[in-house]
Protein backbone atom coordinates (compact mmCIF):
# COMPACT_ATOMS: atom_id res chain seq x y z
CA UNK A 1 0.00 0.00 0.00
CA UNK A 2 1.36 3.38 -1.28
CA UNK A 3 1.43 6.49 1.13
CA UNK A 4 -1.04 8.34 -0.99
CA UNK A 5 -3.28 5.64 -0.37
CA UNK A 6 -2.87 5.32 3.38
CA UNK A 7 -3.38 8.71 3.59
CA UNK A 8 -6.91 8.66 1.57
CA UNK A 9 -7.66 5.79 3.99
CA UNK A 10 -6.86 8.30 7.76
CA UNK A 11 -9.37 11.06 6.16
CA UNK A 12 -12.05 8.62 5.09
CA UNK A 13 -11.81 7.31 8.41
CA UNK A 14 -11.80 10.43 9.85
CA UNK A 15 -14.35 12.18 8.32
CA UNK A 16 -16.37 9.14 9.34
CA UNK A 17 -15.72 9.42 12.99
CA UNK A 18 -16.18 13.63 12.84
CA UNK A 19 -19.80 13.25 11.30
CA UNK A 20 -21.39 10.09 10.85
CA UNK A 21 -20.22 8.32 14.44
CA UNK A 22 -21.80 11.43 16.35
CA UNK A 23 -24.87 10.87 14.42
CA UNK A 24 -24.67 7.04 15.32
CA UNK A 25 -24.17 8.33 19.37
CA UNK A 26 -27.43 10.52 18.88
CA UNK A 27 -29.42 7.72 17.47
CA UNK A 28 -28.57 5.23 19.58
CA UNK A 29 -29.34 7.92 22.55
CA UNK A 30 -32.59 9.47 21.09
CA UNK A 31 -34.94 6.11 22.76
CA UNK A 32 -33.73 7.59 26.37
CA UNK A 33 -34.19 10.91 25.61
CA UNK A 34 -36.83 11.22 28.66
CA UNK A 35 -34.48 9.25 31.15
CA UNK A 36 -31.71 10.90 30.65
CA UNK A 37 -30.63 14.59 30.75
CA UNK A 38 -29.03 16.90 28.10
CA UNK A 39 -25.53 16.64 30.38
CA UNK A 40 -25.25 12.50 30.37
CA UNK A 41 -25.73 12.96 26.57
CA UNK A 42 -22.79 15.70 26.28
CA UNK A 43 -20.42 13.13 28.72
CA UNK A 44 -20.85 10.36 26.54
CA UNK A 45 -19.50 12.46 23.29
CA UNK A 46 -17.00 13.86 24.72
CA UNK A 47 -15.69 10.58 25.59
CA UNK A 48 -15.74 9.88 21.41
CA UNK A 49 -14.07 13.46 21.14
CA UNK A 50 -11.32 12.58 23.64
CA UNK A 51 -10.76 9.35 21.20
CA UNK A 52 -10.59 11.35 17.70
CA UNK A 53 -8.47 13.71 19.40
CA UNK A 54 -6.05 10.88 20.24
CA UNK A 55 -6.55 8.98 17.14
CA UNK A 56 -6.82 11.62 14.49
CA UNK A 57 -5.45 14.80 16.06
CA UNK A 58 -6.59 18.15 17.48
CA UNK A 59 -8.45 19.82 14.26
CA UNK A 60 -10.62 16.55 13.38
CA UNK A 61 -11.52 16.61 17.14
CA UNK A 62 -12.61 20.46 17.46
CA UNK A 63 -14.94 19.22 14.08
CA UNK A 64 -16.04 16.68 16.06
CA UNK A 65 -16.94 19.03 19.32
CA UNK A 66 -18.85 21.21 16.94
CA UNK A 67 -20.96 18.70 15.25
CA UNK A 68 -21.85 17.10 19.06
CA UNK A 69 -22.98 20.25 20.11
CA UNK A 70 -25.22 21.25 17.46
CA UNK A 71 -26.73 17.23 17.78
CA UNK A 72 -27.27 18.02 21.68
CA UNK A 73 -28.71 20.82 20.90
CA UNK A 74 -30.96 19.87 18.00
CA UNK A 75 -32.10 16.24 19.10
CA UNK A 76 -31.88 16.78 23.35
CA UNK A 77 -32.69 20.22 23.81
CA UNK A 78 -36.25 21.58 24.14
CA UNK A 79 -37.90 22.59 21.82
CA UNK A 80 -36.56 19.38 19.76
CA UNK A 81 -35.15 18.98 16.50
CA UNK A 82 -34.45 23.39 16.21
CA UNK A 83 -31.38 25.65 16.98
CA UNK A 84 -33.31 28.00 19.23
CA UNK A 85 -32.05 27.93 22.81
CA UNK A 86 -35.64 28.64 25.46
CA UNK A 87 -33.63 28.24 28.63
CA UNK A 88 -30.22 30.52 28.29
CA UNK A 89 -28.58 28.18 31.14
CA UNK A 90 -28.28 25.56 28.56
CA UNK A 91 -26.14 28.10 26.91
CA UNK A 92 -23.61 27.11 29.51
CA UNK A 93 -23.77 23.70 29.22
CA UNK A 94 -23.14 24.42 25.06
CA UNK A 95 -20.03 26.71 25.66
CA UNK A 96 -18.54 24.48 28.65
CA UNK A 97 -18.62 21.51 26.81
CA UNK A 98 -17.15 23.28 23.16
CA UNK A 99 -14.32 24.64 25.96
CA UNK A 100 -13.86 20.43 27.14
CA UNK A 101 -13.88 19.50 23.59
CA UNK A 102 -11.28 22.01 22.60
CA UNK A 103 -9.35 21.70 25.41
CA UNK A 104 -8.87 18.05 25.52
CA UNK A 105 -8.11 18.32 21.44
CA UNK A 106 -4.73 20.93 22.21
CA UNK A 107 -3.99 18.38 25.23
CA UNK A 108 -4.18 15.23 23.56
CA UNK A 109 -1.72 16.82 20.31
CA UNK A 110 0.63 18.21 22.76
CA UNK A 111 0.56 14.53 23.85
CA UNK A 112 0.91 13.36 20.35
CA UNK A 113 3.80 15.64 19.69
CA UNK A 114 5.98 14.34 22.82
CA UNK A 115 5.30 11.39 21.98
CA UNK A 116 6.48 11.47 18.36
CA UNK A 117 9.69 13.18 19.84
CA UNK A 118 10.16 10.74 22.57
CA UNK A 119 10.13 8.03 20.06
CA UNK A 120 11.82 9.91 17.61
CA UNK A 121 15.13 10.56 20.04
CA UNK A 122 14.73 6.47 21.26
CA UNK A 123 15.00 5.77 17.60
CA UNK A 124 17.90 8.02 17.04
CA UNK A 125 19.77 6.89 20.28
CA UNK A 126 19.02 3.16 18.75
CA UNK A 127 20.47 3.75 15.79
CA UNK A 128 23.49 5.86 17.93
CA UNK A 129 24.25 2.86 19.25
CA UNK A 130 23.78 0.41 16.43
CA UNK A 131 26.36 3.23 14.65
CA UNK A 132 28.63 3.08 17.55
CA UNK A 133 29.05 -0.81 17.67
CA UNK A 134 28.85 -0.98 13.95
CA UNK A 135 31.72 1.13 12.65
CA UNK A 136 34.03 -0.11 15.88
CA UNK A 137 33.48 -3.11 14.28
CA UNK A 138 35.88 -2.04 11.33
CA UNK A 139 38.97 -0.89 11.42
CA UNK A 140 39.67 0.30 7.75
CA UNK A 141 38.51 4.07 6.78
CA UNK A 142 36.30 3.32 3.65
CA UNK A 143 34.34 0.04 5.66
CA UNK A 144 33.58 2.65 8.18
CA UNK A 145 32.20 5.41 5.86
CA UNK A 146 30.34 2.12 3.79
CA UNK A 147 28.51 0.78 7.38
CA UNK A 148 27.49 4.44 8.27
CA UNK A 149 25.94 5.27 4.94
CA UNK A 150 23.84 2.14 4.97
CA UNK A 151 22.67 2.32 8.13
CA UNK A 152 22.17 6.33 7.86
CA UNK A 153 19.78 5.42 4.87
CA UNK A 154 18.06 2.36 5.98
CA UNK A 155 17.10 4.70 9.53
CA UNK A 156 16.13 8.28 7.61
CA UNK A 157 14.46 6.07 4.97
CA UNK A 158 16.44 8.70 2.68
CA UNK A 159 20.08 8.28 0.87
CA UNK A 160 22.76 9.53 3.54
CA UNK A 161 26.09 9.27 0.60
CA UNK A 162 29.65 9.38 2.90
CA UNK A 163 32.53 10.20 1.37
CA UNK A 164 35.80 8.44 2.34
CA UNK A 165 38.11 10.99 0.86
CA UNK A 166 39.29 14.25 2.13
CA UNK A 167 39.00 15.74 -1.44
CA UNK A 168 35.99 18.28 -1.81
CA UNK A 169 32.39 17.06 -3.50
CA UNK A 170 30.64 18.95 -6.10
CA UNK A 171 26.90 19.52 -4.55
CA UNK A 172 24.05 20.86 -5.64
CA UNK A 173 22.01 23.22 -4.00
CA UNK A 174 19.92 22.42 -0.66
CA UNK A 175 22.53 20.10 -0.08
CA UNK A 176 24.65 20.07 3.01
CA UNK A 177 28.60 18.65 3.39
CA UNK A 178 29.58 17.85 6.81
CA UNK A 179 33.26 17.63 7.23
CA UNK A 180 34.99 13.99 8.95
CA UNK A 181 38.54 14.36 11.02
CA UNK A 182 39.69 17.25 13.01
CA UNK A 183 41.89 18.80 12.00
CA UNK A 184 42.95 16.52 9.00
CA UNK A 185 39.28 16.01 7.00
CA UNK A 186 39.43 12.73 6.12
CA UNK A 187 35.58 12.40 4.11
CA UNK A 188 32.32 13.85 4.35
CA UNK A 189 28.75 13.14 4.81
CA UNK A 190 26.38 14.59 2.00
CA UNK A 191 23.11 14.68 2.94
CA UNK A 192 19.60 16.91 1.52
CA UNK A 193 18.62 20.07 3.72
CA UNK A 194 15.22 18.23 3.92
CA UNK A 195 16.55 15.28 5.41
CA UNK A 196 18.98 16.93 8.33
CA UNK A 197 16.91 19.14 10.11
CA UNK A 198 14.50 16.29 11.19
CA UNK A 199 17.56 14.31 11.94
CA UNK A 200 19.97 16.57 12.71
CA UNK A 201 20.99 14.99 16.53
CA UNK A 202 21.41 11.95 14.62
CA UNK A 203 23.55 13.08 11.84
CA UNK A 204 25.68 15.20 14.16
CA UNK A 205 26.31 12.12 16.13
CA UNK A 206 27.42 10.02 13.17
CA UNK A 207 29.71 13.19 12.30
CA UNK A 208 31.18 13.14 15.86
CA UNK A 209 31.75 9.59 16.18
CA UNK A 210 33.54 9.20 12.71
CA UNK A 211 35.59 12.22 13.09
CA UNK A 212 37.23 10.81 15.97
CA UNK A 213 37.70 7.15 14.30
CA UNK A 214 39.02 9.37 11.22
CA UNK A 215 41.44 11.17 13.94
CA UNK A 216 42.46 7.73 15.75
CA UNK A 217 43.22 6.37 12.63
CA UNK A 218 45.35 9.10 11.55
CA UNK A 219 47.05 8.84 14.76
CA UNK A 220 47.26 5.28 14.44
CA UNK A 221 49.11 5.65 10.71
CA UNK A 222 51.52 8.20 12.66
CA UNK A 223 52.23 5.45 15.04
CA UNK A 224 52.89 2.99 13.00
CA UNK A 225 55.11 5.11 10.77
CA UNK A 226 56.96 6.50 13.95
CA UNK A 227 57.72 2.30 15.01
CA UNK A 228 58.40 1.98 11.32
CA UNK A 229 61.08 4.97 11.16
CA UNK A 230 62.81 3.63 14.80
CA UNK A 231 62.73 -0.25 12.70
CA UNK A 232 64.67 1.72 9.84
CA UNK A 233 66.98 3.19 12.06
CA UNK A 234 68.01 0.07 13.86
CA UNK A 235 67.92 -1.64 10.83
CA UNK A 236 70.53 1.06 9.83
CA UNK A 237 72.11 0.94 12.84
CA UNK A 238 73.01 -3.24 11.98
CA UNK A 239 73.75 -2.06 9.18
CA UNK A 240 76.65 -0.40 9.78
CA UNK A 241 77.73 -2.89 12.65
CA UNK A 242 77.59 -5.51 9.82
CA UNK A 243 79.73 -4.02 7.07
CA UNK A 244 82.46 -3.22 9.75
CA UNK A 245 82.66 -6.68 10.62
CA UNK A 246 82.07 -8.15 7.08
CA UNK A 247 84.09 -5.62 4.82
CA UNK A 248 87.26 -5.86 6.76
CA UNK A 249 87.89 -9.84 6.45
CA UNK A 250 88.08 -9.66 2.93
CA UNK A 251 89.52 -6.66 2.52
CA UNK A 252 92.29 -7.64 4.78
CA UNK A 253 92.36 -10.86 2.64
CA UNK A 254 92.67 -8.75 -0.73
CA UNK A 255 95.02 -6.44 0.72
CA UNK A 256 97.56 -9.34 1.97
CA UNK A 257 97.47 -11.14 -1.32
CA UNK A 258 98.03 -8.31 -3.42
CA UNK A 259 100.70 -6.90 -1.13
CA UNK A 260 102.44 -10.45 -1.63
CA UNK A 261 102.37 -9.92 -5.13
CA UNK A 262 103.54 -6.84 -5.65
CA UNK A 263 106.24 -7.45 -3.17
CA UNK A 264 109.83 -7.35 -5.76
CA UNK A 265 112.10 -8.99 -2.81
CA UNK A 266 109.65 -11.68 -1.93
CA UNK A 267 110.07 -14.67 -4.61
CA UNK A 268 106.58 -16.52 -4.96
CA UNK A 269 106.51 -20.34 -6.53
CA UNK A 270 104.04 -20.40 -9.59
CA UNK A 271 101.56 -22.09 -7.18
CA UNK A 272 102.03 -19.68 -4.42
CA UNK A 273 100.74 -17.03 -6.92
CA UNK A 274 97.84 -19.31 -8.02
CA UNK A 275 96.95 -19.09 -4.58
CA UNK A 276 97.09 -16.10 -3.63
CA UNK A 277 95.06 -14.86 -7.09
CA UNK A 278 92.49 -17.30 -6.40
CA UNK A 279 91.90 -15.70 -2.70
CA UNK A 280 91.81 -12.41 -4.50
CA UNK A 281 89.27 -13.31 -6.92
CA UNK A 282 87.37 -15.06 -3.84
CA UNK A 283 87.47 -12.90 -1.28
CA UNK A 284 86.58 -9.86 -4.44
CA UNK A 285 83.64 -12.24 -5.21
CA UNK A 286 82.34 -12.49 -1.41
CA UNK A 287 82.39 -8.40 -1.34
CA UNK A 288 80.62 -8.32 -4.95
CA UNK A 289 77.70 -10.70 -3.84
CA UNK A 290 77.78 -8.54 0.06
CA UNK A 291 77.26 -5.12 -1.22
CA UNK A 292 74.46 -6.78 -3.45
CA UNK A 293 72.54 -7.58 -0.11
CA UNK A 294 73.28 -4.30 0.96
CA UNK A 295 71.73 -2.62 -2.29
CA UNK A 296 68.48 -5.16 -1.55
CA UNK A 297 68.52 -3.92 1.78
CA UNK A 298 68.44 -0.09 0.76
CA UNK A 299 65.92 -0.97 -1.87
CA UNK A 300 63.69 -2.28 0.65
CA UNK A 301 64.34 0.34 3.25
CA UNK A 302 63.96 3.50 0.61
CA UNK A 303 60.32 1.49 -0.84
CA UNK A 304 58.60 2.69 2.49
CA UNK A 305 57.29 6.24 1.26
CA UNK A 306 56.19 4.37 -1.79
CA UNK A 307 55.41 1.04 -1.42
CA UNK A 308 52.88 -0.38 -4.08
CA UNK A 309 50.77 -3.60 -4.09
CA UNK A 310 49.78 -5.97 -6.74
CA UNK A 311 48.31 -9.58 -7.08
CA UNK A 312 50.34 -12.51 -8.20
CA UNK A 313 50.83 -15.77 -7.62
CA UNK A 314 52.91 -17.53 -5.36
CA UNK A 315 54.52 -19.33 -8.46
CA UNK A 316 55.68 -15.87 -9.28
CA UNK A 317 57.09 -15.06 -6.69
CA UNK A 318 59.04 -18.26 -6.34
CA UNK A 319 60.13 -17.91 -9.88
CA UNK A 320 61.01 -14.05 -8.81
CA UNK A 321 63.16 -15.59 -5.98
CA UNK A 322 64.92 -17.86 -8.22
CA UNK A 323 65.66 -15.61 -10.93
CA UNK A 324 67.90 -13.33 -8.05
CA UNK A 325 69.57 -16.46 -6.54
CA UNK A 326 70.75 -18.31 -9.87
CA UNK A 327 72.83 -20.91 -7.95
CA UNK A 328 69.76 -22.19 -6.19
CA UNK A 329 67.93 -23.31 -8.95
CA UNK A 330 69.66 -26.86 -9.07
CA UNK A 331 69.32 -27.43 -5.53
CA UNK A 332 65.24 -25.86 -5.45
CA UNK A 333 64.22 -27.93 -8.04
CA UNK A 334 65.77 -31.24 -6.56
CA UNK A 335 65.25 -30.97 -2.70
CA UNK A 336 62.13 -28.51 -2.23
CA UNK A 337 58.31 -29.58 -1.46
CA UNK A 338 56.16 -27.07 -2.13
CA UNK A 339 52.46 -26.08 -1.45
CA UNK A 340 49.69 -25.61 -4.12
CA UNK A 341 50.00 -22.23 -6.27
CA UNK A 342 47.91 -19.54 -4.17
CA UNK A 343 46.84 -15.90 -5.26
CA UNK A 344 49.17 -13.32 -3.18
CA UNK A 345 48.91 -9.84 -2.87
CA UNK A 346 51.98 -7.68 -2.26
CA UNK A 347 54.95 -5.59 -2.88
CA UNK A 348 56.43 -8.55 -5.40
CA UNK A 349 60.33 -7.00 -5.88
CA UNK A 350 60.42 -6.29 -1.85
CA UNK A 351 58.95 -10.19 -1.08
CA UNK A 352 60.82 -11.90 -3.63
CA UNK A 353 64.53 -10.49 -1.97
CA UNK A 354 62.67 -11.58 1.38
CA UNK A 355 62.09 -15.09 0.01
CA UNK A 356 65.86 -15.06 -1.85
CA UNK A 357 67.53 -14.59 1.50
CA UNK A 358 65.21 -17.03 3.14
CA UNK A 359 66.34 -19.88 0.66
CA UNK A 360 69.51 -18.74 0.30
CA UNK A 361 69.61 -19.14 4.66
CA UNK A 362 67.98 -22.41 4.26
CA UNK A 363 70.52 -23.93 1.56
CA UNK A 364 73.37 -22.97 3.77
CA UNK A 365 72.12 -24.00 7.08
CA UNK A 366 69.75 -26.92 6.27
CA UNK A 367 69.76 -30.13 4.99
CA UNK A 368 67.41 -31.90 2.56
CA UNK A 369 64.17 -31.99 2.66
CA UNK A 370 62.78 -28.10 2.53
CA UNK A 371 59.29 -27.34 3.24
CA UNK A 372 57.77 -23.89 1.77
CA UNK A 373 54.69 -23.34 2.99
CA UNK A 374 52.15 -20.63 1.56
CA UNK A 375 48.55 -19.36 3.17
CA UNK A 376 46.31 -16.62 3.22
CA UNK A 377 43.55 -16.00 6.02
CA UNK A 378 40.82 -13.01 5.88
CA UNK A 379 40.82 -10.46 8.75
CA UNK A 380 37.88 -10.25 11.02
CA UNK A 381 38.39 -6.75 11.84
CA UNK A 382 38.91 -5.39 8.37
CA UNK A 383 39.24 -6.16 4.21
CA UNK A 384 42.96 -6.79 4.29
CA UNK A 385 44.41 -10.42 4.15
CA UNK A 386 47.00 -11.90 6.09
CA UNK A 387 49.19 -14.50 4.45
CA UNK A 388 51.90 -16.35 5.73
CA UNK A 389 55.30 -17.91 4.73
CA UNK A 390 56.77 -20.71 6.00
CA UNK A 391 60.27 -22.10 5.20
CA UNK A 392 60.91 -25.30 7.10
CA UNK A 393 63.79 -27.61 7.20
CA UNK A 394 66.12 -29.94 9.32
CA UNK A 395 69.60 -28.34 10.51
CA UNK A 396 72.78 -29.41 9.19
CA UNK A 397 75.76 -30.55 11.07
CA UNK A 398 78.30 -28.75 9.03
CA UNK A 399 77.32 -25.74 6.12
CA UNK A 400 76.55 -26.32 3.18
CA UNK A 401 79.47 -25.22 1.08
CA UNK A 402 77.03 -24.93 -2.20
CA UNK A 403 76.52 -21.42 -0.66
CA UNK A 404 79.43 -19.08 -0.23
CA UNK A 405 79.51 -16.88 3.63
CA UNK A 406 77.79 -13.92 1.89
CA UNK A 407 77.33 -12.00 5.02
CA UNK A 408 76.47 -12.63 8.83
CA UNK A 409 72.64 -11.01 9.94
CA UNK A 410 72.09 -9.22 6.13
CA UNK A 411 69.27 -11.78 5.31
CA UNK A 412 67.47 -11.86 8.32
CA UNK A 413 67.89 -8.02 8.94
CA UNK A 414 66.33 -7.69 4.99
CA UNK A 415 63.23 -10.48 5.69
CA UNK A 416 62.71 -8.25 8.82
CA UNK A 417 62.68 -5.13 6.91
CA UNK A 418 60.29 -6.32 4.39
CA UNK A 419 58.03 -7.91 6.83
CA UNK A 420 57.35 -4.33 8.67
CA UNK A 421 57.03 -2.51 5.42
CA UNK A 422 53.89 -5.01 5.23
CA UNK A 423 52.53 -4.29 8.59
CA UNK A 424 53.75 -8.08 9.54
CA UNK A 425 57.09 -9.71 11.22
CA UNK A 426 59.29 -12.19 10.34
CA UNK A 427 60.71 -14.72 13.18
CA UNK A 428 63.43 -17.22 12.68
CA UNK A 429 62.43 -19.84 15.25
CA UNK A 430 65.78 -22.19 15.98
CA UNK A 431 65.93 -25.41 17.88
CA UNK A 432 67.14 -25.50 21.96
CA UNK A 433 69.85 -27.91 20.48
CA UNK A 434 71.86 -29.02 17.45
CA UNK A 435 69.67 -32.38 17.94
CA UNK A 436 66.83 -33.64 19.18
CA UNK A 437 67.34 -36.40 22.18
CA UNK A 438 66.65 -39.07 19.49
CA UNK A 439 70.08 -37.99 18.08
CA UNK A 440 68.07 -36.26 14.71
CA UNK A 441 69.14 -33.10 13.89
CA UNK A 442 66.70 -30.25 14.98
CA UNK A 443 64.07 -28.19 12.88
CA UNK A 444 64.35 -24.88 11.59
CA UNK A 445 61.59 -22.45 10.63
CA UNK A 446 61.45 -19.26 8.97
CA UNK A 447 58.33 -17.46 8.78
CA UNK A 448 57.55 -14.33 7.14
CA UNK A 449 53.90 -12.79 7.97
CA UNK A 450 52.34 -10.11 6.16
CA UNK A 451 49.14 -7.61 5.57
CA UNK A 452 47.47 -6.78 2.57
Amino acid sequence: MTLATSGKIGRSLALAGTSLCPLLITSLLLPLRDWISPTDVAMLQLLWIAWMAQRFGKGWAIATTVVSVLLLNWCFVAPYYTLHVADPSNLISFVVMLSLGIFISYLSDQHQHRLRKTRLAMSQMRAMYMLAKGVNAYSDWTAQCQYASRLLTRRLKAKVQLQASPKQPQTSSGTILLPLGKPQIAGWIIVSETVYRPHQPLINAAQSLLSQNASALQLKQQAQQQQLQVELERHRAMLLRSLSHDLRTPLATIMGASSMLADPDLTLTLEQRQQQATNIYQQSKLLDLHFEKVLELSKAQLSGDSLQFATFSSDELIAGALARRADLTAIVRRDFKLSAPLPLTGNPDLLEIALANMLENAIRYGQAPFFLQLSQQQSTSSQHHNFRLVLQHRLASQPSPAVPDRSHGLGTLICQTVAALHRGQFRLLLPQSVTNDDGCPGEVSAELEWQA
